[in-house]
C-alpha cells in the first residue's frame, strides 16, 4: 500500500462540502438558492464583457469601486467593506485571524454547519450550546454559555440556517457588550428577506462583524462574492490576512452592475414571502409533521416517525429534490425545503400526497 503524507490528525475523515445534486430531480429546493435564472448576460453586454481584461491581475480600482456602491447602500465608511469570493471565504478568514490553534469558537446549535468546518480547518476549537427546536435563544441562555466557554469568537446566525427565524437583537448586542474582547461574528446572509439588519450597531460595538452575500436575495450564488463589515482597524487586519486577488475581474464587474441597477430585490422578497407562506400552510395541513415558523427563503419541518429518508426518496421520486438534514446537531427527524417560483410551489405541494402516503408493508 502507497505511503502518503498524513493530514493534521483533527482534519482524519474530513469529507468535502456538497450539497446533493441528484438526477430525476428538476426542481431543485434542497440549497437556498434563488431559483429565478440570473443569466451574467443580464448585466453585462457583449462590449462591456469585451472591457474586463484577464491578463491583468484585478486591481484596486474595481474593489474599491465596489467596496464605495457596497458602502453608500448600508451607511458606511468604504474602508470597513471586505470583499470576498464569497462569504463563506470570509468567515474562514475570521476563524483563521481570530480563532485557529488554542482559540474557542463557541456555536449556537443547530445553526449553520460550515461555522463548525471552518472553525475546524482553521485548527480551532469548536464549543457548542444546543439551543434545538424551536430555536429560541435568548440573552440569559448567551451568556451563560460566554461565560461558560470564553470563547475568542462566538459566531450567530440572524435569521439563523437552517431554523428560518431570527436571533432577538438584544441577544448579539448583549453579548458584545459584556465580552468586548470577544469576536462577535453576525452572519447575515438571510437578513434581507427578514427586512432587518444589525450593521448600523457595528458604529457602537467595534467587536461586532456583519457577514453578507450576493448569494440569498441578490439571486447570484454563482458570482460568488460576499463581504463584510467591520470596524475600520478590524478590516485592515482582515485585509492583512486575505490572500490577493481572490475576485475575478468579471465578479468586480458584474458586482457593480448589480449594485448599481439591480431594482428588483424588494420584489424578489415579496415573491418570496408570498411562496413561503404557500409551503408553510401547505405543510401545516399535513398529519405527522411540525413546521417552523421562517422569515427566509426556506423552511424546517419535521417527520414525527423520523423517517427523513423515506420522506425525501418520495419526494425524488415526484422530481422535488428537497434537504435532508436530520443528521446536523439538533435537527433529528428535519427535512428543509428552500422557496422557489410560484410553479416549483406547485409541484412541492403537489408532491406532499406521495412523500407522506403511508409506507407499504
Amino acid at each position: 500500500m502507497t505511503e502518503l503524507p498524513r493530514p493534521r490528525d483533527d482534519l482524519a475523515g474530513q469529507k468535502a462540502y456538497a450539497t446533493q445534486q441528484l438526477p430525476g430531480a428538476d426542481v431543485r429546493l434542497q440549497a437556498n438558492e434563488w431559483t429565478e435564472p440570473n443569466p451574467a448576460g443580464k448585466w453585462l453586454t457583449s462590449e462591456e464583457l469585451g472591457s474586463v481584461l484577464l491578463n491583468r491581475y484585478p486591481g484596486g480600482g474595481p474593489s474599491g469601486e465596489v467596496r464605495a456602491a457596497i458602502a453608500k447602500q448600508h451607511g458606511v465608511e468604504p474602508e470597513q467593506i471586505i470583499l470576498g469570493n464569497g462569504s463563506n471565504e470570509l468567515l474562514f478568514s475570521t476563524f483563521i485571524v481570530f480563532g485557529g490553534h488554542g482559540r474557542t469558537t463557541l456555536l449556537f446549535h443547530p445553526t449553520y454547519a460550515m461555522h463548525g468546518r471552518l472553525t475546524t480547518l482553521a485548527g480551532g476549537t469548536v464549543a457548542v450550546e444546543k439551543v434545538g427546536l424551536p430555536y429560541d435563544l435568548r440573552a440569559d441562555r448567551a451568556l451563560a454559555a460566554m461565560e461558560r466557554v470564553r470563547p475568542h469568537v462566538v459566531a450567530f446566525t440572524s435569521p439563523n440556517n437552517p431554523t428560518g427565524n431570527t436571533i432577538p437583537d438584544d441577544v448579539v448586542l448583549t453579548v458584545a457588550a459584556r465580552y468586548p474582547r470577544t469576536l462577535v461574528l453576525l452572519d447575515e446572509a438571510y437578513a434581507d428577506l427578514a427586512g432587518r439588519s444589525l450593521i448600523p450597531a457595528v458604529a457602537a460595538y467595534a467587536n461586532v462583524v456583519v457577514a453578507k452575500t450576493f448569494s440569498k436575495v441578490r439571486a447570484a450564488a454563482g458570482l460568488r462574492l460576499g463581504y463584510l463589515i467591520a470596524h475600520p482597524e478590524l478590516a485592515e487586519v482582515y485585509r492583512a490576512a486575505q490572500l490577493p486577488y481572490s475576485i475575478s475581474a468579471v465578479t468586480y464587474a458584474i458586482a457593480l452592475k448589480m449594485l448599481r441597477e439591480d431594482g428588483d430585490i424588494a420584489g424578489r422578497v415579496e415573491r418570496c414571502r408570498v411562496e413561503r407562506e404557500r409551503v408553510i400552510a401547505a405543510l401545516s395541513r399535513v398529519p405527522g409533521v411540525s413546521v417552523y415558523p421562517s422569515v427566509t427563503n426556506f423552511v424546517l419541518f419535521r417527520v414525527h416517525d423520523g423517517d427523513t429518508a423515506r420522506v425525501h426518496a418520495r419526494f425524488l421520486e415526484e422530481g422535488v429534490l428537497i434537504r435532508d438534514v436530520s443528521m446536523w446537531p439538533g435537527c433529528e427527524g428535519c427535512l428543509r425545503a428552500s422557496i422557489g417560483t410560484a410553479g416549483e410551489t406547485d409541484r412541492f405541494i403537489a408532491a406532499l400526497a406521495h412523500a407522506f402516503a403511508p409506507a407499504v408493508a
